[in-house]
């Protein structure tokens, strides 16, 4: 893949109608592709090369890898993953093929001038790729104790990883959230884990779905709705639990730091933020009750995840997408809406990148398996959040089931992982109009 190597950064959200706890509005459709866009990519071009000299589609995003990064569901995962509320559209098995377990995170490791993978499925294992030659190898995978791989991030070369497992601690089969961090400079080392107490050695009651680093400090949030803050202390080696915090109804589905507070949204559809300061007192709350100018501006929907967005000159905005189709942007100061935007069709996942003349824009995975590739900024070409152009499945590329994740990359690449178990490694290669 021309011009690779740099910093990728990763993002993840939930499925809709068929997804999560059957929240949203029902089924999905992988050949609707919403709102009109500025650009058609050209299918041939996406998935390889175009020889019409007078082709009048856009030629500028190419698919360079389409990886099997799960595996086939067993009857073990199979039903945990019916139990989480998939219905079969999630984990498509076209052509009778086996249905796969889901790719649920990404997360990329820079070292000594290389990129390397990492992706978490629903089969229980994170995996490593090795990118050299552009050959995207599997390296290493490694199984996590049975339960599902929701979230994994890096930082300062460390490895952290939020996941379900059986406790050994508890009798039968019961499975806790875990939270394993490894230092990626000695792997041989164990991990450290993160334990509520002695007597508690897990993270959570729950799977962990979320989390979020922030210096010596680690967010986590899980599906029962609970969120945890852990501090370093370099005199045990450990991180210990300073916080507990409660108030979210359902499963935590993206953890943000906004001016000293904690935006944290969950798919009981509601975004709260949070006083650290005051015990972690809740401040604000949104949902679909919440009104501005006498009109709702909350979600309708559970809320899939969260982004931070800095605008020079404008402050610091925060986007939530939702099963309910749309994304919308709050100002980080008063949590006031200021923008909504629908998708027609559930946003499960979201990232932000640049083209390649450094111009922002946002990528947006949706439930029916498409991808789409928004302005962010006004330009003088382009007003503010308009659709560039979508991928689809049926006409150039995308997933068979719910966009997963999505990893922003160096060079206008980008990645997703989807419900049908694949990762795709895609790339800007030309002007997008913006």
């Amino acid at each position: 893949m021309s011009n690779y190597g740099g910093r990728h950064s990763g993002g993840r959200g939930r499925s809709r109608g068929g997804g999560r706890d059957g929240r949203g509005r029902g089924g999905s459709n992988q050949n609707h592709v919403g709102p009109k866009a500025r650009l058609k990519p050209c299918g041939h071009f996406v998935k390889g090369s175009c020889n019409n000299t007078g082709c009048n589609f856009a030629h500028v995003v190419k698919l360079y890898a389409r990886l099997d990064a799960s595996s086939p569901l067993t009857e073990s995962n199979d039903q945990n993953h019916n139990n989480s509320g998939f219905n079969n559209f999630g984990n498509n098995n076209y052509n009778n093929k086996k249905a796969m377990a889901a790719v649920s995170t990404v997360a990329i490791w820079e070292t000594q001038g290389a990129i390397k993978i990492f992706t978490g499925s629903h089969d229980g294992y994170w995996r490593l790729w090795n990118t050299q030659g552009s050959q995207f190898q599997k390296e290493f995978e490694h199984n996590m104790g049975g339960g599902k791989v929701e979230c994994l991030r890096i930082a300062e070369n460390y490895l952290f990883c939020g996941f379900e497992a059986v406790s050994m601690s508890l009798p039968g089969d019961a499975k806790v959230g875990m939270i394993h961090v490894w230092n990626l400079t000695r792997p041989t080392d164990p991990p450290l884990e993160l334990h509520m107490h002695t007597l508690i050695p897990y993270a959570h009651s729950s799977c962990v779905t979320e989390l979020l680093v922030v210096g010596d400090q680690i967010v986590s949030g899980c599906r029962s709705g609970v969120i945890r803050v852990w501090k370093f202390d370099a005199t045990k080696p450990a991180f210990l639990l300073t916080q507990t915090i409660h108030g979210h109804a359902r499963e935590i589905t993206g953890l943000l730091v906004v001016e000293n507070l904690i935006w944290s949204s969950s798919i009981d559809g509601s975004i709260r933020l949070w006083d650290l300061a005051k015990n972690g007192d809740c401040q604000y709350v949104i949902t679909r009750d919440t009104k501005s100018n006498n009109n709702p501006v909350g979600h309708n929907g559970a809320v899939t995840g969260l982004l931070t967005c800095n605008m020079p000159g404008a402050g610091t905005f925060v986007l939530s997408s939702s099963l309910d189709g749309t994304i919308k942007a709050w100002n980080g100061s008063n949590g006031e809406c200021v923008f909504s935007e629908d998708h027609m069709a559930g946003v499960v996942s979201m990232a932000l990148s640049k083209d390649l003349s450094g111009n922002p824009i946002l990528l947006v995975g949706l439930d029916s398996g498409n991808i789409m590739v928004r302005n962010l900024v006004q330009t003088p070409k382009a007003s503010a959040f308009s659709l560039i152009f979508t991928l689809t499945q049926s006409f150039s590329t995308g997933h068979t089931g719910a966009v997963r994740c999505i990893a922003e990359g160096p060079q206008s690449t980008f990645y997703t992982g989807g419900a049908d178990g694949k990762l795709l490694v895609l790339q800007l290669t030309a002007d997008i109009g913006i």
